[in-house]
């Protein structure tokens, strides 16, 4: 996240030195963000990111504290809302012809390079809908975390963002529809649990919603959101789900 900051920056000016970074470079960055057509959440994200490289060129004695650039200036951010998927949506995921997203590639291998990435991000953000997991949770899963208990596959492992242990019995989740996604990628966990950045995944999704005729602007972590959901719509209480 940081180094997509510094790129923004760098876009903006090759060369920036300490003493550039005052009230009117920041507020200029900020325009220059929302003219490249960044919503108000991301602009926000990117300056929060400035704000602690300044901070932390202040604590390192690069920057005088009296010409702090953020002491005027007031992060903008809108409350966002929690987007999920419907059981209807779901199945438009599973069922979405991925092949008709490369129609325009002439290529035959590049296409089917293609269709097998984008498979396999529609596969690891359908098996994160049904387990609930996280994005660095799921990129940190290893075929280690696959464990056998009384001959049913369970994934077990530490969360990455509260380090508590997570157990997961594949089997009876939403029918063993995670399982199935599993199966298929049998002998080559490792592989499907390896993917490209967060934002590069969700640039897929935005594509693989919109062949699916999905009217909602989603992201991988609407997979979490989205597994509460129909784990409500199954008849769990809140407090489980919670």
């Amino acid at each position: 996240n940081h180094l997509t900051t510094i790129g923004l920056l760098q876009s903006f000016k090759p060369s920036i030195e300490f003493k550039d970074l005052n009230y009117n470079f920041i507020t200029s960055f900020e325009k220059y963000l929302y003219d490249a057509g960044y919503q108000m959440n991301t602009v926000a994200k990117h300056m929060k990111h400035l704000k602690s490289f300044v901070n932390a060129a202040i604590n390192k004695g690069y920057i005088d504290l009296n010409d702090y650039a953020f002491r005027r200036y007031k992060i903008k951010m809108k409350e966002g809302k929690h987007v999920f998927l419907l059981p209807e949506e779901m199945k438009k995921l599973e069922f979405a012809d991925l092949s008709l997203m490369l129609l325009e590639v002439t290529d035959e291998i590049k296409n089917v390079k293609q269709l097998k990435r984008f498979q396999h991000t529609l596969d690891a953000f359908l098996f994160c809908c049904y387990t609930g997991l996280r994005y660095s949770d799921f990129t940190n899963l290893t075929e280690k975390n696959i464990v056998k208990i009384d001959r049913e596959l369970w994934l077990i492992f530490n969360s990455v963002k509260t380090g508590i242990e997570v157990k997961l019995p594949l089997n009876l989740l939403f029918g063993g529809k995670a399982l199935n996604i599993l199966t298929k990628y049998q002998n080559k966990w490792n592989t499907f649990f390896s993917l490209k950045s967060n934002s590069n995944i969700n640039k897929e999704l935005i594509r693989i919603g919109k062949l699916a005729n999905i009217d909602k602007h989603f992201s991988f972590h609407t997979a979490r959101h989205t597994n509460a959901t129909l784990l409500i719509y199954k008849g769990a209480n809140i407090t489980t789900v919670q």
